[in-house]
């Protein structure tokens, strides 16, 4: 199959990808639980900042997909004894994770939006340019996560341990963020927390998305040379 074969191949194998109706059930409730947005912050919710926060969670469940798509021992052994292209093989599921990690952000924003507008005469959303930018952010962060993590995800023991290390990959960063802010003076970080109202900000998101797509494909081509090694153990002893 080619990339796109196994993208499809992979969005058809959704349940499993998601464990079951369990896993279905769970991602209902967080849906439900992100009402509590606009309860606690009422309009601040459009705040740019706030939204930028929401698109990390495109990547993390785009994460929890891969992880099943590559580690459970049933699709590690269709990885590893299937003739279709590594690097085919690598794309299509990466790109079946990007998509469901797009979709589940739009769920997880809309919810929300609606909460907020739903007794309401005007309806109050973020710039349209804005939505856009974000979409984009949240689908090239879930590529390159997802991508990143794909080289682990290959010939990972379990899926839990794959979710662990692409969970890392997000949480990380936004741990360290925390813990610097917190020794920043409180005038420099409140002009952090301004610089997302910039009206350059659909424009400054758009050069992070594109940097982020792009920094994917070296981590794709290591992910096919890892299946190749799986497939092939013996072949580099043999040169």
């Amino acid at each position: 199959m080619n990339a796109f074969e196994i993208f499809l191949y992979e969005l058809a194998s959704l349940t499993e990808r998601i464990n079951g109706v369990k896993g279905a059930g769970m991602l209902v409730v967080l849906a439900a639980l992100t009402i509590a947005i606009p309860v606690r912050f009422g309009t601040a919710m459009l705040n740019p900042l706030l939204l930028l926060v929401l698109s990390a969670v495109a990547p993390l469940l785009a994460g929890n997909f891969l992880a099943q798509s590559f580690a459970t021992q049933k699709a590690s052994a269709r990885v590893i004894n299937s003739d279709d292209p590594a690097i085919a093989v690598a794309t299509g599921k990466v790109l079946a994770a990007t998509a469901w990690g797009e979709l589940l952000w739009v769920v997880f924003l809309a919810v929300p939006l609606t909460a907020l507008n739903i007794n309401r005469a005007h309806i109050l959303l973020p710039p349209a340019s804005t939505l856009l930018a974000l979409a984009l952010l949240a689908g090239s962060l879930s590529w390159f996560v997802t991508a990143v993590g794909s080289i682990f995800a290959t010939g990972a023991p379990n899926p839990s341990s794959a979710q662990t290390f692409v969970r890392g990959l997000i949480l990380m960063p936004l741990l360290l963020f925390a813990g610097l802010a917190s020794l920043l003076p409180p005038g420099f970080l409140a002009s952090i927390l301004k610089a997302p109202r910039s009206e350059n900000l659909p424009l400054t998101l758009a050069a992070v998305s594109a940097v982020l797509i792009l920094a994917g494909f070296p981590a794709l081509r290591k992910t096919a040379a890892k299946i190749e090694e799986l497939r092939h153990p013996l072949s580099i002893l043999g040169e």
